[in-house]
């Protein structure tokens, strides 16, 4: 069905006079990867969970495909409704119902950025550690999971109170581990398929006014690594990550962190005893360290970064396959994947911090998430985004033989449609209605 034959004829009042949008430029047809192109029949703007039940029930009668997205930060198209479909715009439903010491109560469609910032003005942060950026919608993260560099705390789904979810057939359910577990479950890291959430409930905890940053630079991949090992071990820090980027892409950065307040500083020589490098430190506060990311790609996004090609190649590895997966696909990383704008992330968990069942891990003590973002910035090469798809083809295979797992924000399309090959499966089914949401 194409958005020329789809008949809304009968498409009911939306309660919450929220908005239908039918036709005009405003059609939503590609994501942050700017790839895969579709064009749905209609947008939804809700203004209140009920307008996207009313909406979830008459595409489930009518055998209408129904697809939710929040800021489309992802590079394979996940988001976008098939064509002819009803594609629901989460961005209007943005009120923050309250902020308490114990957690974060938002509608789905307030950025990640906005919660932060409101945890902080508390003494407060996300239990979880948020994402590196920061302009995402809430809901949008708890669909892929959510990754932060707190090492400890798993990802940003294992740290949710609740949530409000619209089923495929259009009922409106709270969810808890205890009420309504099974769908609680199904939703988070689920990726739209088991339904949509509208509403969640997020743990806060307190945080020290200041985070100091240490720098430590490598000359491989692989000595980075054996130094983040080291640190996980001994879980003294707080935030871990390694990243490499332009121009100095054989030169890997090994950052970690240690939150603490001014009258008592942490012990720079006991944290990096025996690592074997010297550190770049300083201190900035948290809210300055969470948001340095946004920071920095905020006049790239202004001088039009979201409109160029992404391929991005996101994988969870074992520990004990990371050296011979880094082995095979560090060399196999060349200047065409790193531009002012692109970045190479690398980021250890450990496992027992990861508790829903909806985001696949591979089973390691020690889990590490691999994130390669490469894009067109600036290229002039006509074969770029072809060699870029067949070669993320190539890792993912190389990934999977390995123990690996897919993080589903990447980009793994066939290189000649541009069609989605690898897609991320729904969790689970647990009720027959639910299959009415594609």
């Amino acid at each position: 069905m194409d958005s020329g034959t789809l008949d809304l004829s009968t498409f009911p009042e939306l309660p919450g006079r929220g908005a239908l949008i039918t036709d005009g430029d405003e059609l939503h047809a590609s994501d942050l990867g700017n790839l895969v192109d579709r064009r749905p029949a209609a947008i939804l703007r809700p203004r209140s969970t009920t307008d996207i039940a009313v909406a979830a029930a008459w595409c489930c009668r009518n055998g209408v495909p129904l697809r939710a997205h929040g800021t489309l930060h992802t590079t394979g198209g996940q988001a976008l409704c098939p064509s002819g479909g009803i594609q629901v715009d989460m961005r209007s439903l943005d009120l923050i119902h309250a902020v308490t010491d114990d957690h974060a109560d938002v509608e789905a469609g307030v950025l990640l950025r906005d919660v932060v910032w409101h945890a902080w003005l508390r003494g407060r942060r996300l239990t979880s550690g948020p994402t590196g950026y920061l302009q995402l919608s809430t809901g949008g993260v708890l669909s892929v999971g959510g990754i932060s560099s707190l090492h400890r705390e798993g990802a940003i789904i294992d740290r949710v109170q609740a949530v409000e979810v619209v089923t495929p057939s259009g009922a409106v359910r709270w969810c808890t581990p205890e009420r309504n577990g099974e769908l609680f479950n199904a939703v988070l890291g689920g990726l739209g398929c088991a339904g949509i959430i509208t509403r969640a409930r997020l743990a806060l905890t307190p945080v020290s006014p200041l985070t100091r940053v240490y720098d430590l630079h490598f000359p491989s991949l692989q000595e980075a690594v054996r130094a983040a090992r080291v640190l996980v071990r001994r879980g003294e820090v707080d935030d871990l990550l390694i990243r490499w980027f332009a121009p100095q892409r054989h030169r890997y950065q090994l950052r970690f962190t240690a939150y603490h307040r001014a009258d008592r500083k942490p012990d720079d020589a006991h944290l990096l005893r025996g690592l074997g490098v010297t550190a770049q430190i300083w201190d900035v506060s948290y809210w300055e360290f969470a948001t340095s990311t946004d920071n920095r790609y905020e006049p790239f996004v202004t001088a039009g970064w979201n409109r160029v090609h992404k391929v991005w190649a996101d994988y969870f590895m074992p520990d004990s396959a990371l050296d011979e997966f880094l082995a095979g696909t560090a060399p196999e990383i060349t200047d065409l994947d790193l531009s002012e704008t692109s970045i190479g992330l690398l980021f250890p968990h450990r496992r027992a911090s990861f508790s829903r069942p909806g985001l696949r891990l591979p089973d390691d003590e020690l889990v590490w998430l691999f994130d390669m973002f490469s894009d067109a910035a600036g290229q002039t090469d006509p074969f770029w985004l072809p060699d870029r798809l067949r070669r993320n083809q190539r890792w993912h295979r190389r990934a999977a033989e390995l123990g690996g797992t897919l993080y589903p924000i990447g980009t793994d399309l066939d290189p000649a449609s541009h069609d989605l090959v690898l897609a991320h499966p729904a969790r689970m089914s647990f009720a027959q209605e639910d299959q009415c949401l594609r």
